[in-house]
């Protein structure tokens, strides 16, 4: 007799840097008790295909059939991710394979530009999906996952739904084994329940004869609220609470016939309606064995490792008021230390890697000592990193053993730096412990990460921003004073999740909950009001990312996108390999002083691609060695036939002899001289526009200007030097944001996404140069001296603000004489 096979799926979206543990150990598992196992990890399969020249072709006309469809409010930023589709198909592909070489680690040009192109296939991808913001996290839908109305609606909904569109094209090719008898899908987060189900329907609809059965974290606490027979159940064939290295060898040996001894923390119905439960048991973890990674498709994650995950330990040894972690795991049980270096040796000879995370909730100092002890003594060299506590162990010579093991990153519970808060956590923390334990750990160059939370039940404004100045100032003094550039932090507002001891008890917190809409019975994260200290509302205000961080509108929809330099994979590889540190955007050097004379040929550069939205007024320019997305007035679609164009033509927009006017051009449709020339310049400053090969700027004319430019052509005035002076313009627009009582702001680009802080007479400057100014010309009307303006507009050009440009004669109007200057007071009003 042939022998079942059993399918362990781990479904979108998790972690796509590295592998998940579940179903490594799960595979493990079955494997050492005789069972054929394959081990699917869709969330790297299926993100992998989505972010691929193949997945975004498929995408393309969804997209496009969306866009028509869409909200009026929404199809700006709609187009804008249909302005870079094209460019982005030819290079996705690329732009992954650099992702997951370990030569990219030296290169962090190469990095940032592979990321970009990651990014902007991320908003391909979601610009394909009604509602959908799909990133490397977790993403958001028309759909939620606090209802089950709603998860089993997407589930049916592949047109709609990501996840079911992803497998109506690429459907698990395991459904095809006829001696498939049992899949197992692990859900450990939320973001995985809306994939989880629509893969359950997905094996369903194929094979309606095998079992399928859910388990893994949420699952455990989804399943803990049900009295009676769930929805779920029309997919899912039992559930399993708590761990399931005893549970699935059980449960499979019953469905096979094997034996009928019970399954721990099995659910399934009663068949009258009911639900039929049988106690959960606790897994020896030291028996556990080697994680099996040997089904899954260790090129493929969006690093270059594998970084691979285990265990030294599970759940957590402490109960703050905060997590919910012990609900779901059961007791703290740590492994022998000699037994998880075993496993790194073997993992690390099978899979040809040398890096590995270990996903404890909490690696104890007993859990540090001993695995750094077994790597020194044994020899190994061998990276890792994990998460611990500030504690008064932690010395100086435990972070001199924890570098010398391999670790090169360790991630830290600060959550306050304020004793008073930490005792309302029940952190079981010293504020007296947290300097030490950073000193002894970055003096031995062991870059640390630094969990911030603001907003815990009774915590004040002041303390709240006493935690964010000390975490700045660690990681100031983690470069200056350590020369350690790899330590980062993170600050999120206080979560109240209902399982935690806040949840369960808010009224000993000072907290009331507020009740979920109706219909949200898988809501586990709820809203509060608090008695004392700061409100739900200002702890979303103050971890906004600071003024202007929250600017609706302030940067393309694009350039708003998760940047993958953020995963703590990439984090600890670039310490791993004492990499220089990547810029979070691609390095455009400031635009040379341009020539423009009459007769220079123009096009567009090369990669450059240009969208005329449906409607609109304007096109959309994509420069993707700039990352930019310029928009231009709709009379520069001629550029998009190929051919060359002159200065002077460009300029002047004059119908070609032998063609008709450009379809519906009316006088407000066709610019000005002078608003060519801006947005020319403009063009040209970020490489959209290159000169013909042969004729770079500012070459000799190819014709001369003379009887083609017009009669109201008259040639500037020169200046002492007989040359036409420079003329500076606004680079491109930008929002202003967080304008503060010196008159300096935020200039936000909704062009580039990049944010430059200005001074008042910058800000002025920038204003002034909206349509073309010359030196003399800024400094007669902001009052500035030449000595004090050419610094400034050298500051303006290095970031993008501005650009300047060189006119030869004939190319634009005459200046204006004799008009009274705006008053630049009034001028820096009107701008907001």
């Amino acid at each position: 007799m042939r022998q079942p096979r059993i399918l362990l799926v781990n479904p979108p979206i998790w972690n796509v840097f590295a592998p998940h543990l579940a179903v490594p150990l799960l595979a493990a598992t079955m494997r050492r008790h005789g069972w054929q196992v394959s081990s699917l990890d869709l969330s790297i399969e299926q993100t992998d295909w989505l972010l691929s020249g193949d997945g975004l072709t498929a995408l393309l006309p969804k997209a496009e059939r969306l866009h028509r469809t869409i909200p009026t409010e929404e199809r700006h930023s709609h187009e804008q991710a249909l302005a870079v589709f094209g460019d982005t198909v030819s290079r996705i592909d690329q732009a992954r394979a650099i992702l997951k070489s370990r030569s990219v680690l030296t290169d962090p040009a190469a990095f940032t530009d592979a990321a970009t192109v990651v990014r902007n296939g991320l908003a391909c991808v979601s610009a394909s999906f009604p509602g959908l913001n799909f990133d490397l996290r977790g993403n958001f839908s028309c759909f939620s996952h606090r209802r089950s109305d709603s998860v089993l609606e997407a589930a049916g909904s592949p047109d709609r739904n990501v996840y079911g569109w992803a497998l109506e094209n690429r459907p698990i090719p395991a459904l095809d084994d006829s001696d498939l008898a049992v899949v197992g899908i692990s859900v450990s987060a939320d973001t995985q329940l809306i994939a989880a189900l629509t893969v359950a329907r997905h094996v369903k609809r194929a094979r309606p004869d095998v079992h399928v059965v859910m388990g893994g974290n949420l699952t455990t606490r989804m399943v803990g609220r049900w009295q009676e027979e769930h929805p779920f159940f029309q997919y899912v064939d039992s559930f399993v609470s708590y761990e399931g290295e005893d549970a699935l060898p059980a449960l499979c040996d019953r469905i096979t016939g094997a034996d009928d001894r019970p399954v721990p923390g099995l659910l399934e119905r009663d068949g009258r309606g009911g639900l039929l439960r049988t106690p959960a048991a606790m897994v020896d973890i030291s028996d556990l064995p080697t994680p099996d990674f040997s089904d899954l498709p260790l090129d493929r994650y969006f690093a270059p490792g594998p970084v691979l995950p285990l265990q030294a330990s599970r759940s957590c040894a402490w109960d703050c008021a905060f997590c919910s972690i012990p609900f779901a795991s059961n007791k703290f049980r740590v492994r022998r230390p000699e037994r998880v270096v075993a496993d790194m040796a073997a993992l690390a000879e099978r899979h040809g890697t040398d890096t590995f995370m270990f996903v404890d909730e909490i690696m104890t100092l007993t859990s540090l000592r001993g695995v750094s002890r077994e790597l020194n003594d044994g020899g190994h060299d061998l990276f890792w990193y994990g998460e611990t506590r500030f504690s008064k162990g932690l010395d100086n010579e435990l972070a001199a053993a924890l570098r010398k093991s391999g670790c090169r990153r360790l991630d830290l519970g600060l959550e306050s730096y304020n004793q008073r808060v930490l005792d309302l956590m029940r952190k079981g923390t010293k504020v007296a412990d947290i300097e030490p334990s950073l000193d002894a750990l970055l003096g031995n160059k062991v870059p640390v990460h630094l969990f911030c939370m603001t907003g815990f039940p009774g915590e004040t404004e002041q303390e709240a921003l006493r935690t964010q100045e000390f975490a700045d100032e660690a990681l100031r003094r983690s470069v200056e004073e350590y020369d350690v550039p790899y330590s980062t932090a993170a600050n999120g507002p206080f979560i109240l999740d209902v399982l935690s001891p806040v949840g369960e008890r808010p009224d000993l917190f000072g907290v009331e909950l507020v009740p979920t809409e109706e219909g949200e019975d898988l809501a586990f994260d709820v809203d509060y009001t608090v008695t004392a200290g700061l409100t739900q509302q200002d702890a979303a205000r103050l971890t906004s990312g600071g003024p202007g961080g929250g600017t609706a509108g302030a940067g393309a929809a694009f350039h708003r996108g998760t940047w993958i330099g953020d995963a703590e994979e990439w984090s600890f590889l670039w310490a791993m390999a004492e990499a220089e540190l990547p810029d979070r955007r691609i390095a455009v050097p400031a635009p040379p002083k341009t020539e423009l004379r009459p007769g220079t040929p123009l096009r567009l550069a090369d990669g450059v691609r240009v969208r005329v939205p449906a409607g609109g007024r304007d096109l959309l320019v994509h420069v993707p060695s700039g990352d930019a997305l310029l928009s231009v007035p709709r009379s520069w679609e001629r550029l998009l036939d190929g051919r060359a164009r002159t200065v002077a033509d460009l300029l002047t927009h004059r119908p070609e002899a032998g063609t008709e006017p450009e379809p519906g051009a009316t006088p407000d449709t066709v610019p000005s001289t002078a608003t060519a020339a801006t947005t020319l310049v403009r063009l040209v400053a970020h490489r959209a526009l290159a000169a013909e090969p042969g004729a770079e700027m500012g070459a000799e004319p190819v014709t001369e200007p003379g009887a083609e430019m017009g009669a109201e052509m008259a040639t500037e005035p020169a200046d002492a030097s007989g040359e036409p002076p420079t003329r500076w313009y606004a680079a491109q627009p930008h929002e202003v944001t967080d304008s503060r009582s010196d008159g300096s702001c935020l200039l936000v680009s909704p062009e580039t996404g990049k944010r430059v802080r200005v001074s008042a007479a910058g800000r002025l400057v920038w204003l002034l140069a909206a349509d073309g100014a010359t030196a003399a010309g800024l400094s007669a009307r902001t009052r500035l001296s030449e000595q004090r303006l050419a610094p400034l507009l050298d500051e303006l050009t290095g970031h993008g603000v501005v650009a300047s440009a060189l006119f030869h004669p004939g190319l634009l109007p005459a200046a204006a004489t004799g008009a009274p200057a705006p008053s630049p007071v009034g001028a820096a009003r009107r701008s907001g």
